[in-house]
């Protein structure tokens, strides 16, 4: 193989970049600069959308003198032997491998024989483990839960996130995996990640337990899950060797199970986070599961076999209770933020001008932004409406006022946005920043005056089940909000000033509202929202100030741990002091019992 630095000097034509999933935009940035030229970009998941025959077709239209394939992260070379493949089929002149450090590796079609044979070796053993998921998944559906107790005096959390992520860390799952793992460690217990990769804004005193993905992953998708449970297991179970692990934690995700057979084999509390059904959002979301059947046997035995199941709205109580779910084994508490990372006054108006001035927004601009993963429950394209609503009608009051639009983060939707935007010709009032860091999430809600939440609801009819993150961090960081009077939103953000009948007076001394609530859906009360909040600098400031408290007194990620706690201590009748703070006197550490998986 040989290996070259790409730079500005580098001449290489026409270029075309082939991914798995979107790229951050400082890693394009970086990437445009290093290869030197423009790029089009062609995602995977846009080439699925057309079929077999549709992507071979599409792929042997591809021409580029250079056809590139780029890594963020070193998760995604698992990836790799499918891109290698989809390549192949393409005219390129030129195929490479760009990653992280921007080092370009030339590919030969010939090799890319030998990533033919390990793919279909991935995907044989992708079957062969589905195969075993049944038969095993079958066993544990007949299967009483067993009763455990948490051992007194034991202080260990085993944190399970099996899910494989590849690509830029940013969303609220992010903020969520850290905000309940902090909240662990903050409340005395000694927390054990274990993950594919590395964690985003968690506690340095967190103990990280590495699970090695797999090299390759075959067809169909879905079912890499369960080849990379196997080796979650053994990895996990020496881990869970160690005497003093009070109970397991994991995160509901797609086909995969890890958590039942490690709570059955240690006889340990299970915890499992439900978010909604992995397979509904395939089917309403995504794309749908090929073998739907065998994940929604995992997500039943996950929930017959927890010994607590926490969620975060009452829509998603309910579903669990009409799943079989007794309810005195459910926590409910709304997702929540942690007040230390989304404060305010870690930034000041230098750094917010620094991010205006990246993006080539005016310093006095008014920034009306939204931040997300532009899923179809976002509701952007209705913000993106909404803008080109106004552009079209409005140019003047836009430029008197100064109005600025700013849409953070990357997704299904994003093309839909863009479009919507580009044919208005409302780009010039408009920045579409890319994916950002989680990390990077709340200096640009700082950055901004006035943040919109303009959530919808589900397309199948059901009732909207989410707690969106964004909600609450665009709360503690004391800036006015428009949100979706949609299920929890609404109540969240209750007291709030309805568009339909928005004041013409100032705030008065006692004001309680949170937000401006608007219809969902309804593009034209989202214009009057957006209007009432840029023209009323009074009543941002009063909104923004009371949403922070507000967030402050409820939505921190120490109420929401307590009342794991205060569930678990319920249904696990632990023996008196079990939960005592790690600074308390606690009796002596007892072995956790052996089982069999």
């Amino acid at each position: 193989m040989n290996f070259a630095r790409a730079s500005a000097s580098v001449t290489l034509g026409s270029c075309t970049l082939l991914y798995a999933y979107p790229q951050s935009r400082e890693f394009l940035l970086a990437l445009r600069e290093a290869v030197g030229c423009d790029f089009e970009q062609m995602a995977l998941a846009d080439l699925r959308q057309s079929g077999l025959l549709g992507m071979l077709r599409t792929l042997r239209r591809m021409r580029p003198d250079c056809l590139l394939l780029p890594l963020e992260d070193e998760n995604s070379v698992a990836l790799l032997p499918i891109l290698k493949l989809l390549a192949g089929a393409t005219c390129a002149r030129r195929i490479a491998v760009i990653g992280p450090d921007l080092v370009m590796r030339n590919l030969s079609r010939v090799t890319i024989l030998a990533d033919a044979m390990r793919f279909g070796l991935a995907s044989l053993g992708c079957l062969l483990a589905a195969l075993g998921a049944h038969k095993e998944l079958t066993r544990l559906l007949h299967l009483r839960r067993p009763d455990v107790h948490v051992a007194a005096g034991a202080r260990g959390v085993l944190y399970l996130k099996t899910n494989l992520w590849f690509g830029i860390k940013a969303g609220g799952s992010v903020g969520h995996i850290a905000g309940v793992v902090n909240g662990l460690q903050g409340a005395g217990f000694n927390v054990n990640f274990a993950s594919a990769e590395a964690p985003v804004m968690v506690d340095p005193g967190v103990e990280i337990c590495r699970v090695p993905p797999p090299a390759t992953f075959g067809l169909p998708f879905e079912l890499n899950n369960y080849r990379f449970q196997r080796e979650f297991a053994r990895t996990t179970l020496s881990e869970l060797a160690r005497p003093g692990y009070a109970f397991i934690y994991q995160r509901l995700s797609v086909a995969n199970y890890l958590g039942v057979l490690l709570s059955r084999a240690q006889r340990l509390p299970l915890v499992v986070e439900y978010n909604g059904s992995e397979v509904w959002v395939a089917r309403n979301w995504g794309r749908r599961l090929k073998h739907e059947k065998l994940a929604d046997m995992s997500e039943q035995a996950m929930l017959r076999h927890a010994h607590l199941v926490v969620t975060i709205s009452a829509v998603l109580k309910e579903e669990l209770i009409a799943r079989g779910v007794a309810a005195e084994r459910i926590v409910c508490y709304p997702n929540c933020i942690d007040p230390a990372v989304f404060d305010p006054a870690r930034y000041g108006q230098a750094e917010r001008a620094v991010l205006r001035s990246r993006y080539d927004i005016a310093p006095d601009s008014i920034v009306v932004a939204f931040i997300g993963t532009f899923g179809q429950w976002h509701g952007a394209e209705r913000l993106a409406q909404a803008i080109a609503l106004l552009y079209a009608g409005e140019r003047d009051w836009i430029a008197q006022n100064k109005v600025h639009f700013m849409l953070v983060g990357d997704g299904l939707k994003m093309p839909e946005v863009r479009t919507i935007i580009e044919s208005a010709g409302a780009g010039a009032i408009c920045t579409l920043t890319g994916l950002v860091a989680q990390q990077q999430a709340p200096l640009h809600l700082a950055a901004a005056d006035i943040l919109v939440s303009p959530h919808v609801p589900n397309s199948d009819g059901s009732r909207f089940f989410g707690s969106p993150t964004k909600l609450f961090e665009y709360m503690a960081m004391g800036k006015a909000i428009l949100a979706s009077d949609l299920d929890q939103i609404g109540e969240v953000l209750s007291p709030g000033l309805r568009v339909a009948a928005l004041p013409g007076k100032a705030p008065a001394d006692d004001c309680a509202d949170l937000a401006v609530l608007a219809t969902p859906g309804d593009v034209a009360e989202l214009v009057s929202g957006i209007r009432f909040l840029v023209e009323r600098p009074d009543w941002r400031a009063r909104l923004g100030a009371n949403a922070r408290a507000c967030a402050l007194a409820r939505y921190t990620w120490s109420h929401h741990v307590e009342a794991i706690l205060t569930g678990l201590a319920r249904v696990c009748a632990p023996p008196p002091g079990a939960f005592a703070r790690a600074a308390e006197p606690t009796p002596g550490v007892t072995d956790v019992e052996r089982g069999e998986m």
